[in-house]
């Protein structure tokens, strides 16, 4: 059986690099040949390319925001070098890079089936409206799976809605990671979508800690994986958590100059994802907006406040998670104590309550892999 996966495979994102990785070892765990298809289409090259983006900003006369990207683009292009390394070693992907639609239909007859997930892979937004990502290319409907899909988004423009609508009906089995994506689909096509885990819960712990280098932490800290300013000084404020003299690890678009002259700040804007495993694994608490960052705090058993952003597609990532998991309770809000923020998850609970998902997981995507 050889397999065919379609993800961002390639994106200079911790989540991405992770959930690709994950696809591909658990397809391998279960005995199948998979390969990542080597994608990458126009919009998504330039996702992460700070110059365009600051050229952009200073055409729009947005002065500060030109800056900043630029100042950004030394701090992303650390990190892409340790992203490309990441996937060189890591990632099994397709000989051939191809760049548009039609360009991948040549693959067609060398795959059993082809499967498109996890991410944000539906989100018109973030694939720059390409629907090669509802796997257009694919030729025989039959072989068409979508495994852990996401939307990102609580609804579609109107004149978008068509070309959903059909490209989601060719699409054999389908599946998602968030429960508004399985009314989505209803919605749109008016089919019935499994919910399943995103691929990160795939790989156990010690999985996960495999890849790591096992290095000693020589200082306490609380890692702060924030998208929005003023995150972490809002959990502070709200649950006047105390560091004890703790170190903090950043990663934020929004490091001020104070960070950057505070001997208690450690900017971790540029590390790889092996390097992003350690940081969680080893930190005392993890606080973040980020899925993935809270996924991994789960997975790795480790202390976490969750932080909403008021954006429903994104939330409901996190909200699913914790629905599962009975974790709601970690997520920041008024009247939330420091106490609160230390007492101890219970990681046997949470555990049978993800085995049941697991299982059921692994079972929908052997079901649709060898379905005829």
């Amino acid at each position: 059986m050889k397999v065919a996966w379609l993800t961002f495979h390639n994106a200079i994102n911790y989540g991405a690099a992770l959930q690709t990785y994950a696809s591909q070892q658990a397809l391998m765990s279960m005995g199948i040949n998979c390969e990542i298809i080597d994608y990458v289409n126009e919009y998504r090259g330039n996702a992460y390319n700070m110059l365009s983006h600051a050229k952009k900003e200073f055409k729009d006369r947005k002065f500060i925001s030109s800056a900043k990207y630029i100042a950004g683009g030394i701090f992303m292009g650390r990190r892409k070098q340790k992203f490309i390394k990441f996937y060189n070693n890591n990632i099994i992907t397709t000989k051939k890079r191809f760049t548009c639609s039609k360009e991948i239909q040549e693959i067609n007859d060398k795959f059993d089936k082809f499967i498109v997930g996890s991410d944000q892979v539906w989100n018109y937004r973030n694939n720059g409206g390409d629907f090669t990502f509802l796997l257009d290319f694919v030729s025989d409907n039959n072989k068409k799976i979508s495994y852990s899909s996401s939307f990102g988004l609580s609804e579609i423009p109107s004149e978008l809605v068509e070309k959903y609508r059909l490209n989601l009906k060719g699409i054999k089995k389908l599946s998602t990671r968030e429960g508004y994506g399985v009314e989505l689909i209803k919605n749109l096509a008016g089919r019935e979508a499994e919910l399943v885990l995103d691929p990160v819960f795939l790989l156990s712990k010690n999985q996960w800690l495999a890849l790591c280098n096992n290095r000693a932490k020589k200082r306490k800290y609380v890692f702060a994986y924030t998208n929005k300013s003023g995150q972490w000084e809002d959990f502070l404020s709200k649950t006047r958590y105390t560091m004890d003299n703790m170190r903090i690890h950043k990663i934020t678009r929004y490091l001020s100059i104070k960070d950057f002259l505070n001997p208690q700040v450690k900017n971790s804007y540029s590390i790889s994802p092996i390097e992003f495993i350690e940081t969680i694994a080893n930190s005392e608490l993890v606080v973040s907006a980020s899925f993935h960052c809270i996924a991994m705090a789960i997975i790795l058993n480790v202390q976490f406040v969750a932080i909403l952003t008021g954006d429903k597609g994104k939330d409901e990532r996190i909200l699913n998670i914790l629905r599962i998991t009975g974790l709601e309770q970690r997520i920041l809000h008024e009247g939330m104590t420091s106490q609160d923020v230390c007492e101890k998850i219970d990681y046997n609970k949470v555990q049978t309550k993800l085995s049941e998902y697991i299982s059921k997981s692994y079972k929908f995507l052997e079901e649709a892999i060898y379905s005829k």
